[in-house]
């Protein structure tokens, strides 16, 4: 009896063991992600409103980042390798600014819609792309 306990606890330890080494295996190369950061510019101005979207070509759900006020913005989480880019604006084309009081004691340059061309809006008219690698990367988006 002791025997058949002692082999049914070693191959239950073994299985247990390659179970870990598969999973271990299998989730470094699914979680390699970079992080891109950078200004959004069209005609030279800033787009002081909008999401930078990277959508990976080997597939998976998209990655999203606010522009902010003076047109930066930061994505994290982006898996590494080739992603089309889209830049939505036209979902704050009705954005209201804050009454003149509540602006002035916010202080700093304030969220207003810049009109840029619509092709930009979806990442299979963009014509943008950015390679990911991992770490982090400074991205200046440069629209015209």
């Amino acid at each position: 009896m002791r025997v058949q306990q002692s082999v049914v606890r070693a191959a239950l330890l073994v299985a247990f063991g390659w179970v870990a080494v598969f999973a271990a295996g299998c989730s470094g190369k699914e979680n390699r992600t970079g992080e891109v950061h950078g200004k959004v510019t069209y005609n030279g101005k800033a787009v002081t409103a909008g999401v930078v979207k990277f959508f990976p070509e080997s597939g998976g759900e998209p990655v999203e980042a606010s522009i902010g006020p003076e047109g930066s913005y930061r994505a994290t989480g982006v898996p590494v390798g080739r992603s089309k880019v889209a830049i939505e604006t036209l979902r704050f084309k009705q954005l209201t600014p804050p009454p003149a009081g509540i602006a002035k004691q916010l202080g700093g340059p304030q969220t207003k819609y810049v009109p840029i061309p619509e092709k930009y809006e979806k990442s299979t008219s963009s014509e943008l792309t950015f390679d990911v690698i991992e770490g982090v990367m400074e991205w200046p988006i440069e629209l015209k």
